[in-house]
């Protein structure tokens, strides 16, 4: 058993060193997934207006700044250092110092032409572009899938409402504190919230079907909601508040 381990460890030591190499860890795709993932989790901690867009950029630069200069400088600068070393560059550091330099501009200028550069246009970026969209496509299907549980803006209003008159506080009046105090509890726009307010506390309009049916369904939103809660009492006050505004009277469960 702890032969095959020592054998499996050797085997991923040899792959990481043959990736390293010939330059291809950075543009393995599974890599970019979780380095784009890990990278912008952390940036947003730090920021959180942070943006997939500013992430994709975080990743370019490490691309270009540490992962060509590390693969460079260790591919060119490992062997030079240990040839000066054995060749007696002791002797004449100057001359071997400008030997070097240039031959490291020449190596470096080779492999930005026909390895870095291709690499990063031809790998790196289309997959990294790929990484970003579905990354942003995911968050937007986690909001929306949020937004499709979460209940309806009136329903909100209605469940305040029922709070409040639990609570005896009767501080819900149909004008613009009571929305932006509904606003600053749900973060909705106070707009839509007085409109809502003005449904239970104007004056009675008469709604086309279309619109009752739409009413009825949000109190049957919050209806659910209590009942989800077992708080019979919020039932109640919905079923007596629907019935003082005439809309469609709705069966309890």
């Amino acid at each position: 058993m702890v032969t095959l381990k020592k054998g499996k460890v050797m085997k991923d030591l040899m792959q990481k060193a043959k990736s390293f190499i010939i330059f291809d860890f950075p543009l393995q795709s599974t890599y970019i997934d979780a380095k784009f993932a890990e990278t912008h989790q952390k940036l947003q901690l730090e920021v959180p207006e942070w943006s997939t867009t500013a992430t994709r950029q975080q990743l370019i630069s490490n691309y270009w700044f540490t992962y060509v200069v590390g693969h460079f400088s260790l591919l060119f600068g490992l062997p030079a250092l240990v040839f000066f070393f054995l060749s007696g560059g002791f002797q004449d550091i100057k001359g071997y110092l400008v030997s070097t330099l240039l031959a490291g501009l020449f190596s470096y200028v080779v492999l930005y032409l026909f390895h870095y550069h291709p690499a990063f246009y031809a790998n790196f970026l289309p997959r990294l572009e790929t990484t970003k969209e579905i990354y942003d496509r995911k968050q937007h299907n986690h909001i929306e899938k949020c937004r499709q549980t979460q209940l309806s803006n009136f329903a909100l209003t209605l469940v305040f409402y029922v709070f409040e008159k639990s609570c005896g506080l009767n501080t819900l009046l149909c004008n613009d504190q009571s929305a932006n105090l509904l606003m600053k509890l749900y973060g909705v726009d106070p707009g839509s919230l007085k409109k809502n307010l003005e449904f239970i506390y104007g004056k009675k309009k008469t709604l086309l079907p279309r619109k009752q049916t739409e009413m009825a369904n949000r109190f049957d939103e919050a209806i659910s909601y209590f009942e989800e809660m077992g708080f019979e009492k919020g039932v109640d006050i919905l079923m007596e508040l629907q019935q003082k505004l005439s809309y469609t009277e709705i069966k309890r469960n």
